[in-house]
């Protein structure tokens, strides 16, 4: 019942109310060229990998704030990018590109949540825009090209999981073998009414390899993968959440130690939901809120796992 409770803690806090969403054609407007993103892949690859992670987005209140804790917890440096209208900076650890962080203010902080939201490689953002309003989603931005990142499309999936899908200018970076890059995003999890569906649909946008996890109960868990790597997990909502209409994306960051990043989370600031525990591949995972409410997850491998991939 503990876990269960945390849970439900976990979902409310990350639903997105229709003003947040308002933040993103701003947020996502076409930085001035001076101050453009930097390349993912340097040098380029000029390889896309169709169905990988390989960038994130926050949508925060207090841009500042931001970058104060995360920078303290993860070692993350930042770089202003854009016109200055709208303050945003590009996320790195140490020299890769990771993601950007965006301001916006919360028209009703009582009920609006900052959030996270992943980047999925693809060779057709036009595509993803066609097949996701022909599946019943919706495209909240673009395609359109962002200076030097690549071109980028932003969609609510048809269980309303909003992500982007994002075709790099000079190619997304290699894999790598073995344990992730720490302090990278490194996993990924979608919490769906109908993980099934959900799967149907990512599948068919990025010919991912859907394996449902023996163990799972009626298709609640599935784990999809791209170019023979684990991508993401999907699992159904936790038992007596709200609006369970609503998809949800929740991002990993890969550390030494999870109980030492919960409790440095913390002191900075920010919130334990789900406290570290052991997760079904023998990996420690915990769920974390940043000081302004975005949720997001740290995880820790174990050492006998480092080449067996990723948790579920």
């Amino acid at each position: 019942m503990a876990k269960q409770s945390a849970f439900q803690k976990l979902w409310v806090g990350m639903l997105c109310s229709t003003s947040v969403l308002a933040a993103i054609p701003s947020a996502m407007a076409q930085p001035a060229p001076t101050q453009p993103f930097a390349p993912l892949s340097a040098p380029a690859t000029h390889r896309i990998l169709p169905g990988k992670i390989v960038f994130s987005m926050l949508v925060t209140p207090d841009l500042t704030k931001a970058q104060v804790f995360y920078s303290r917890l993860f070692g993350w440096s930042f770089r202003a990018v854009g016109d200055g209208k709208t303050p945003r900076v590009e996320i790195l650890s140490g020299t890769q590109p990771i993601g950007t962080m965006v301001a916006h203010t919360l028209r009703h902080p009582d009920r609006d949540t900052p959030f996270w939201m992943p980047f999925i490689s693809t060779s057709d953002t036009a595509t993803v825009a066609r097949v996701t309003r022909q599946q019943g989603g919706k495209v909240l931005f673009g395609p359109r090209q962002i200076d030097g990142l690549g071109q980028t499309v932003i969609v609510s999936d048809p269980q309303h999981g909003i992500y982007a899908a994002l075709s790099a200018l000079a190619g997304d970076p290699a894999d790598q073998p073995g344990s992730p890059a720490l302090n990278s995003w490194s996993w990924a999890t979608l919490l769906a009414p109908n993980p099934g569906q959900e799967a149907g649909y990512y599948q068919l946008l990025f010919n991912y390899k859907v394996m449902a996890a023996p163990e799972a109960d009626n298709g609640s868990h599935y784990i999809i993968a791209s170019q023979d790597k684990e991508r993401a997990s999907l699992n159904t909502l936790p038992d007596g959440v709200t609006q369970k209409d609503r998809a949800r994306w929740v991002q990993f960051v890969q550390v030494q130690d999870t109980a030492d990043a919960a409790n440095r989370a913390t002191a900075l600031g920010g919130q334990v939901i789900v406290p570290p525990h052991v997760d079904r591949d023998g990996a420690i995972v915990a769920i974390l809120a940043d000081p302004s409410g975005a949720v997001f997850g740290v995880i820790e491998a174990q050492k006998d796992m480092l080449e067996m991939g990723a948790p579920q």
